[in-house]
């Protein structure tokens, strides 16, 4: 079965996107494993103050194989912004 997972980062999507864009590099690691693990779709929304990246992934354990090789990365990627993400899981019916 395979679930949904919300990330919340609580910064502005013009701000994400303009700090995305100078910092590819960082990001390019990050999506080759998406990848790498399976993610099935991918969609965002947004606010005036938060950016909510809604994924699907096969199941819970190929989610979790992500987060553990990705984590060093998504930690770089929140401290430029000192923020810290939170995710949560749902299965899909």
């Amino acid at each position: 079965m395979s679930i949904m997972v919300i990330v919340r980062f609580p910064v502005p999507r013009q701000q994400l996107a303009d700090w995305a864009k100078d910092n590819i590099e960082l990001l390019a690691p990050i999506r080759a494993l998406f990848e790498k693990h399976g993610r099935i779709s991918h969609r965002v929304v947004t606010s005036a103050t938060e950016f909510l990246d809604l994924d699907e992934w096969p199941s819970r354990e190929a989610y979790a194989a992500f987060k553990a090789e990705a984590g060093a990365m998504i930690e770089r990627f929140e401290t430029a912004f000192g923020h810290a993400s939170t995710d949560a899981i749902y299965d899909l019916a």
